[in-house]
């Protein structure tokens, strides 16, 4: 199981996206206004939305008795 930290920018992709939504934003430019807003660069953005979609599917791996 991957575990998120709490009030960050991962917690908030986890908690607001599906995992179509989070793989449809890796293929996608950076969001400027995200990355000013929890104050990311670039290469954090995509590691913060890779672990939130990582998590999302361990989540659905281990329901599936995976």
């Amino acid at each position: 199981m991957i575990n998120i930290a709490e009030n960050t920018f991962a917690a908030a992709c986890y908690d607001q996206n599906s995992i179509k939504e989070l793989e449809n934003v890796l293929i996608a430019p950076a969001d400027a206004t995200d990355m000013a807003t929890w104050n990311l660069t670039e290469e954090e953005y995509f590691v913060n939305i890779k672990s939130a979609l990582n998590a999302k599917r361990a989540v659905l791996a281990k329901a599936k008795g995976e």
